[in-house]
């Protein structure tokens, strides 16, 4: 009999596949990885935690304590002055102002003269020159800066011949429109009760100066023999320019106008030369 051939089995086939360290690509992970010396690998650090903003109120919360602010407060915007009380204007002196205004024989001519009035300081002043106690300062400001003067005069024509004679100066430290007519006020007086009682500036030299009241009165004001009636710019020795007007020996009154919003425009200063019946004419 012939021997038999013993047949080798082949190994069985695993059901599953073999489990492999490490993730599912067959990569050694970082729990499982040995390094070199049989130690096991540190895990590496994941990446930080990103930290949200708190969430803000609906509502903003007043803080417990006041803060101070990071930087400084701008200044307070200054005060309005309070509007003047003064009285109003008897007169309307505006017809002072108008070329050709007719007041009975009367008319107005106006002129404006070539010098200026400088002023440095906030107030104006007028005077008689030699008479350094008749100093009157108006107590309305005005704006530093050099203004025009212009002359009012009334014109008169008897038997063939004109006479003009000085019924204002005004001096102008605004601008138009006016709004109102008042009674200028002197510093350091009342207000007056009645039209009656107006402030008024005297003259007995037949002179009046109006000049920057600056830091006061400068004393007796030399105006020299002038010959003719027309002003006279005068330099004081403190550097301030006055300008001196002749007249008739009397009192004076001023008046200003104000715009709309209680700003000087105009100081006039009404000589008197045209009486109660002129004034009485209608306007022209």
């Amino acid at each position: 009999m012939g021997k038999t051939k013993a047949v080798a089995k082949k190994p069985a086939k695993a059901k599953g596949k073999a489990k492999v360290d490490g993730n599912s690509t067959g990569k050694p992970d970082g729990k499982s990885a040995a390094r070199p010396d049989g130690k096991s690998a540190a895990r590496p650090a994941g990446k930080p935690a990103v930290k949200l903003p708190p969430k803000l109120p609906q509502v903003a919360l007043k803080p417990k304590h006041p803060t101070a602010p990071s930087l400084p407060l701008p200044p307070a915007p200054p005060q309005p002055e309070p509007s003047r009380d003064e009285l109003i204007a008897p007169r309307d002196i505006g017809r002072l102002l108008r070329y050709g205004e007719r007041f009975g024989p009367h008319k107005i001519d106006t002129r404006m003269l070539p010098v200026q009035l400088p002023v440095a300081a906030t107030r104006l002043a007028i005077c008689d020159p030699a008479v350094p106690k008749s100093w009157r300062t108006f107590d309305r400001p005005v704006t530093p800066g050099t203004f025009r003067v212009m002359l009012s005069l009334a014109k008169l024509s008897e038997k063939g011949v004109d006479k003009e004679r000085l019924a204002a100066v005004i001096v102008h430290v605004g601008r138009p429109p006016i709004a109102k007519w008042t009674v200028a006020h002197f510093t350091g007086q009342k207000k007056p009760k009645t039209p009656d009682q107006l402030p008024r500036v005297p003259s007995t030299s037949g002179w009046l100066v109006l000049v920057d009241a600056g830091s006061g009165s400068p004393g007796p004001i030399a105006v020299g023999d002038a010959s003719g009636s027309g002003p006279i710019e005068i330099a004081l020795a403190d550097g301030r320019k006055a300008l001196a007007l002749r007249c008739d020996e009397g009192e004076y009154a001023a008046y200003w106008a104000i715009d709309e919003t209680d700003r000087p425009i105009c100081l006039v200063i009404d000589f008197d030369v045209l009486t109660q019946k002129d004034w009485k004419t209608k306007p022209t």
